[in-house]
């Protein structure tokens, strides 16, 4: 297929719905070709038909594939190289996510595999397919999406807060190894976003939205982008969150074990 107006394109994991899709919407308005990767085939396809309705000058590509695959990464690149070739992808935004909110003993082995591989295997490979070709333009953007919990090993967010601490230090570390070299890493830590990952009731989504611990996807993700466009290295949106954040060090079990026993029966979690 021919490319409809340049060649620099974007690619959003996890880019069907939620803060994924607010990406694909955001990123098309300042021009960029996208590539939309997330589980369901109908369901990236409905996203580029829709982009494409707004942006007819503008080039999408639908990719549905299951980023717990061990080989998805590698598949993703294979599909946009055949599809789209000449292609540069100047954004990469790691943005699939799975939420598993229970204790770890209630958590099939399948369920660990998934969230290590969508979280941390898929973020890595991918950024290890695609940065050379930033560092040889000098140009590019990474964006991995990691999570104020990345600071919480909270009980029932095992899984969750321990593979986004890999991504706060993975792309830490990465950041600090493209100093100067014009492609910026970056990362952003969200408490609660409003969207069907967390799944609260549309009653308590307002409560948490008014007291300022869950953002709305299309703020969460214009702020994001915003943070990655002017370089900077990583953000915590809200000062309800930053605050969670400077007391993070001090939470121990014996704090700790009360909340979490706490929240288990209100919430029925298991």
């Amino acid at each position: 297929m021919e490319i409809k107006n340049h060649n620099k394109y974007a690619l959003v994991t996890g880019g069907s719905s939620g803060m994924g899709l607010e990406y694909v919407k955001l990123l098309a308005q300042k021009g960029y070709n996208v590539i939309v990767v997330a589980l369901f085939q109908e369901e990236t396809d409905g996203v580029v038909r829709r982009m494409e309705e707004l942006h007819p000058e503008l080039d999408f590509l639908s990719i549905g594939i299951d980023l717990s695959a061990p080989d998805a990464p590698k598949r993703v690149c294979d599909i946009v190289s055949r599809q789209r070739p000449g292609a540069e992808v100047e954004v990469l935004i790691n943005n699939a996510g799975l939420l598993h909110a229970r204790h770890f003993r209630n958590i099939t082995p399948e369920q660990v595999s998934s969230i290590i591989m969508v979280h941390n295997h898929a973020t890595a490979l991918l950024c290890s397919y695609y940065l050379p070709d930033m560092l040889e333009r000098h140009r590019g953007y990474i964006m991995n999406i990691s999570s104020l919990a990345a600071w919480f090993p909270f009980p029932f967010l095992t899984t969750y807060a321990s593979t986004k601490s890999f991504t706060r230090i993975f792309t830490r570390a990465l950041r600090t190894e493209c100093r100067k070299t014009g492609v910026n890493v970056c990362s952003i830590y969200f408490g609660a976003v409003d969207t069907p990952l967390v799944g609260l009731s549309p009653r308590l989504s307002r409560i948490a939205r008014h007291i300022g611990v869950m953002i709305r996807p299309e703020t969460a993700a214009r702020k994001a982008l915003n943070m990655m466009f002017r370089g900077r290295s990583g953000r915590i949106p809200g000062l309800v969150n930053k605050i969670a954040w400077l007391v993070a060090p001090l939470l121990r079990p014996c704090i700790i074990g009360p909340v979490e026993r706490t929240v288990t029966r209100k919430w029925n979690l298991k």
